[in-house]
Parts: C-alpha cells; structure tokens; sequence
C-alpha cells in the first residue's frame, strides 16, 4: 500500500504545495550552477569543449548508476528518507566545488551530485504520484515539472549574477544552501509505508515498465543536454550578453504552457505528445545550428521550448501506470536512469561534435537526433501510448 494514499480528486493539497516549494528551492540551486561551470571549467581551468561536457554531464552517470540500487530503497524506507539523503548529498556536491582545482576535482563533485540526484528525485517524485489521484498524475507531475523549469529558469541569472560580484565560489556557496531547502520541508513526503514490500537481494536490474519509455527520453533529451551545456556559450558567440535571458525565456514558456495545458498528457496520451514534443524540438535546435545571430537563438530556444514542454510528463506517467504500486520506487528510479544516461553521455558526446566542429553544427547534430527519435518513437510505445483516458489500467 503507498505510505499516503490519496483522498479524493484533488491535486493541489497542502502537502503536493509545501513539496513543490522544496523542489522549486532544489531546481533553483540547480540552475544557479548552469552558467558558471561551463565558464569555471572553460575559463578558470582551461578546459575543453570536452571538459566541458563531461563536468556538466558527470552527474548523470554516478545517478544512473544509483536510481535502480535506490529505488527499491524508497519502496520500503519512504519517499521523506530519500529526499533527506538526496538534499544532504547535493548540498554537499556544491560545496565541494569551492576547493576545486581542476576539471577532475570538479567532475568528482559533480558525481556526488549525481548520487544525491539519483535519491531526491525519485524520493520527491514518487511522493508526488503518491499523493495524485490516479487519474490525474499528468497533471500532477506537469504542476511538479514547473518548479524545475522556474528553477533553471531563474537560477542561471542568479548564477550569472552571483558570478560577476563574487566569483564562482560564492554561487557555489548560495546552490549548496538552496540544495539543503527540501531538507527544511522534508515533512510533507511521505514516511515509511505501513506495509512495505520484503527486503530483495541487492542487484542491479531496470524495471520492465521503464524501458522503453525510457529508451524514447534516453534518444529524445540529447537535444536538451546540448541546450544546457552549450547555450551559455553559444550566446555569447552571438553576441547575447546574458544567457540568463535565454533560459528565462525557455523556462517562462515551459511554465506558462504547463500550467494552462497541465492535462494535455493526460488527454493526448504518451504517443502523440512525444512526437509533437521531438518534432518541435528537432525544429528549434535546427534553428539554433542554421541561424547565427542573437535573434536566432531566442527564436530557437522559443521553438525548443515547446518541444519540452511535455515529453518527460508523457512518458513518465506511462512508466508510473505500468508498475505495481509497491515497485513504484524502482520504476521510477529505472525511468530516471534514461535521462540521467542522455545527460551524462549526451554532454560528453556534443562535447565532441564541439571539439571536432563548432557548437552550432553540435546543435544541428542534436537536431538529428530529436528526428530519429521521432521516427522511433511509434515502434517503440505505439501500442502502451494511447490516451490515458481511454485505459486506466496502463496496459
């Protein structure tokens, strides 16, 4: 049984808020980051395209190589001992960036982070499901997403801002306090469930219910990993003084589009939003390689914006449906892993397309691969993808 079954029809609940308040503090920390490691490792240690890519994306190795190992854990022990671990570990990584002398301190930092990622995010969002009716967890999880998209929207310009007047280190400083909020709030989650399923052996296994939504998210979210990395980069270059105002941008359209269109997903089903979402976002980073100005990077980053809007939310209630409710923990850590996999391999490969080429022609690369994605994408969830409306039991 979950820890906090759901009461009636509603999704905004004291609790669902005072959540999303600790995950709107976690994102923001996130975001704070963005801009100032590119330009920390680009600048300050003399790093590569490459270096680059992999401090940005080394988090999502350690945290893939957890999500599965934790998810079991959060099954038995609660969603609340999660996000205390996983805010703990985070707030930590930051820190860790303070001494850091070069790309390999930063990179061990940033695997510190993936292990508190790999423990937060699936601690906060199975309580998050827990807590949703089952017939509106799209909607749900669309309401949850806008703290991570207000996060990385506004913690860049905070990051930049933190940056110019006190040097990377003190936005390193103000992201480890920001990591430690959920801590604060970590009430609102559930505890330990009543009834929690036995103990298994230990072992390394990907829930069948997450595969392949996840190999669709794994294909499709390159295009965003490159976006992340490079764009703080790629906006200088063309001539753009603040990247803060390219993801303000993105994050204020991801926002606005999920909180009026909160229950598309679950409407539309898996299926026809994925694709909507890869083909807009094929055409925003398509934009971004073929127009080099300033004006094409907002145009772009608008574009792209729309193709984000609901790909994660689609596919992770696919995941969410199709477990049982006591492995709930273990799909959703399984589904993480995907993304985790796009972010850390993703970066290091655009990293290279860079060193070999010019970030732009990275982002034409990345705009190939949303379209082989999209061609994909019907092969490999057609038939599990339909409305939710229309099949409540996920199968």
């Amino acid at each position: 049984m979950s820890a906090a079954p759901t009461t009636g029809d509603r999704v905004l609940t004291p609790r669902f808020l005072v959540l999303c308040v600790g995950s709107l503090g976690y994102f923001l920390a996130i975001g704070t980051t963005w801009p100032v490691i590119p330009a920390f490792v680009e600048h300050d240690l003399g790093g590569s395209g490459l270096a680059v890519g992999m401090s940005m994306g080394a988090f999502g190795v350690s945290a893939a190589i957890l999500r599965p190992l934790v998810g079991p854990v959060g099954d038995r022990k609660g969603r609340r001992f999660l996000v205390t671990v996983g805010s703990v570990l985070t707030a930590a990584s930051s820190l860790l960036l303070i001494p850091a002398q070069s790309v390999a301190a930063v990179i061990g930092a940033r695997l510190v982070l993936g292990a508190g990622e790999a423990a937060y995010f699936i601690g906060v969002t199975a309580a998050i499901q827990d807590l949703a009716p089952v017939n509106r967890r799209g909607e749900a999880v669309s309401y949850f997403t806008v703290t991570l998209y207000s996060g990385l929207g506004i913690g860049p310009t905070l990051g930049e801002w933190l940056d110019t007047g006190g040097g990377p280190d003190r936005a390193f400083l103000v992201a480890a306090a920001l990591f430690f909020v959920p801590f604060l709030l970590l009430r609102a989650a559930p505890g330990a469930p009543a009834d929690p399923p036995a103990a298994t052996p230990v072992r390394w296994r990907l829930h069948g219910a997450a595969v392949r939504p996840g190999l669709v998210l794994f294909i499709g979210l390159f295009g965003y990993t490159g976006f992340l990395a490079f764009m703080d980069l790629h906006a200088a270059d063309m001539g753009i003084a603040s990247s803060g105002s390219v993801f303000a941008l993105f994050a204020a359209l991801i926002v606005g589009v999920r909180l009026f269109g909160a229950r598309l997903p679950d409407r539309l089903g898996a299926l026809t939003t994925t694709r909507l979402s890869m083909a807009f976002s094929a055409a925003g980073l398509f934009i971004l390689g073929v127009w080099r100005s300033g004006t094409g990077v907002f145009v772009g980053a608008t574009v792209m914006a729309c193709g984000q809007c609901f790909l994660f939310p689609a596919l992770f209630v696919l995941t969410v449906d199709r477990a049982p409710e006591t492995e709930r923990g273990h799909a959703i850590g399984s589904f993480s892993v995907f993304f985790d996999l796009a972010m850390g391999f993703g970066g290091a490969v655009v990293g290279m397309v860079v060193a070999l080429s010019s970030r732009p022609d990275a982002f034409l690369f990345t705009a190939g691969v949303c379209a082989v994605a999209l061609m994909l994408t019907g092969r490999l969830i057609g038939d599990i993808g339909t409305p939710a409306a229309g099949r409540r039991d996920g199968r």
